[in-house]
């Protein structure tokens, strides 16, 4: 097998399974929250995965929220996604989200960046609160005899 050329993906000093999982946890983390603060190389390619994930989620059927879903593994967030956030958008089709670097990291001197949604996030329909019914519960007591 020979060189894959122009890979799109940079491989941050990751095997697979650990790269899938870390890109999956920043795009949670950017659907719950809105913005996070990481490289600006795992910034540009979490922008690059958002775009695609926010174009599958544009159609709001129930096919696009599974295919969200399963890139994501986590239902919570596909609906976040599909209901809340892609309404927001607009008409937008790409372009979801901004970078910002935001300055330079203590420990090791590493450029970071700020990435966040291009529309503030909308208020969370909050439930309304519900109605615990109190059952009246008969105390049991034991009465312990002792043997005298």
């Amino acid at each position: 097998m020979g060189r894959r050329h122009h890979s799109i993906i940079a491989k941050l000093n990751r095997n697979t399974k650990e790269r899938k999982s870390l890109f999956r946890v920043q795009l949670k983390q950017l659907i719950e929250l809105g913005s996070l603060t990481t490289t600006v190389t795992k910034a540009k390619i979490i922008k690059r995965l958002f775009d695609r994930l926010a174009a599958k989620a544009q159609g709001g059927t129930l096919a696009s929220r599974r295919l969200v879903s399963a890139e994501l593994g986590s239902p919570k967030s596909a609906n976040r996604l599909v209901d809340l956030i892609i309404p927001a958008m607009g008409d937008r089709h790409s372009g979801f989200t901004t970078i910002q670097k935001v300055g330079v990291r203590r420990g090791d001197s590493t450029v970071t960046a700020s990435l966040s949604l291009v529309v503030p996030l909308p208020e969370t329909p909050k439930r309304a609160p519900k109605v615990v019914k109190e059952i009246a519960k008969k105390e049991n007591k034991k009465v312990i005899k002792k043997k005298s």
